[in-house]
């Protein structure tokens, strides 16, 4: 993007600040405001208002707004995801009215039996965590000698919440890799990391019957745990682009779990809100795989 230039309107003659940003793909260079003016064109001659298209596309209407206001230069992949709504294809949207030809290349895909895998394990992960957290309670209230039923009960819903999970983040760098999101990926993997040294450390303590004498490796656990949190909310609302307001939300809660988790001391309540971020997480993989699920149909191009 480039610094503000300064155009001379037609009707007025008055001066006004214009940003003008290109968009590079291979050879060939489409700039703002081109590209938001042919996106609104291309709305229009779908007969679509910007919140039909916010609804087929689940990009913000804050997004949509300042793309054909030639405002932003959004990322490739959310440009492919506007398009695709509208059914038009990304490379004859390019070459429209362009003199240099590009190499045909497909939207960045995943497999989207694998976001639906990650759906269901999210809801198992949350039902399992839910569980856990409870029996944690109870352990710390009710005694901390279980024997070897109890014990054993623990330890498989641990083993259930971990290989649950591992498969629900594997959702989000499936996102990742479609809509070009590193930061959602590595939050991810540090998150599958993060939640299997939670586990391992859960388990292994379940003999112990002194809180006081574990309570350094948690509050260890949960500083790099909030941490990782805050990152990963960050990470979901850079997400808000390709799947809508919902990631915005979730990214938020996650930022606040992350903090909460920070303070070590406000662990427990913790929970209230891992909930419904979860649960908005769920939500977004879904809608994640109803996307990758849609067939993108041929339209004519614009002239």
């Amino acid at each position: 993007m480039t610094g503000k230039r300064r155009a001379k309107t037609e009707s007025s003659g008055s001066y006004m600040p214009v940003k003008r940003v290109t968009l590079c793909f291979n050879k060939m260079v489409m700039q703002q405001p081109e590209l938001g003016k042919r996106l609104t064109a291309l709305r229009k001659e779908r007969n679509l208002t910007q919140e039909e298209l916010v609804e087929k596309s689940h990009v913000s209407v804050r997004t949509i707004q300042r793309i054909e206001a030639g405002e932003v230069l959004p990322r490739v992949s959310t440009i492919r995801i506007i398009l695709n709504a509208l059914g038009e294809d990304y490379e004859s949207f390019l070459t429209t009215n362009q003199v240099m030809g590009t190499p045909k290349t497909n939207l960045p895909t995943a497999n989207h039996n694998n976001l639906l895998i990650a759906v269901i394990a999210g809801a198992l992960y949350l039902i399992a965590e839910i569980i856990l957290g409870t029996l944690d309670i109870l352990w710390m209230e009710g005694g901390r000698n279980w024997g070897f039923r109890m014990n054993a009960t623990y330890i498989t819903l641990t083993c259930v919440m971990v290989v649950a999970y591992i498969f629900f983040a594997r959702g989000f760098i499936a996102l990742s890799n479609v809509f070009e999101n590193t930061l959602l990926k590595v939050a991810a993997y540090l998150l599958m990391i993060g939640t299997l040294a939670s586990a391992v450390l859960d388990v292994s303590t379940l003999s112990v019957e002194s809180f006081e004498t574990i309570w350094i490796p948690y509050a260890l656990l949960a500083v790099i745990m909030g941490a990782i949190s805050i990152v990963f909310g960050m990470a979901l609302i850079q997400l808000q682009d390709g799947m809508g307001e919902l990631s915005r939300i979730a990214g938020i809660l996650e930022i606040v779990l992350g903090c909460i988790l920070v303070t070590v001391v406000l662990f427990f309540v913790s929970y209230i809100i891992l909930i419904p971020a979860t649960v908005l997480e769920i939500i977004i993989l879904y809608r994640g795989y109803e996307y990758l699920s849609k067939p993108t149909e041929p339209t004519p191009q614009l002239g």
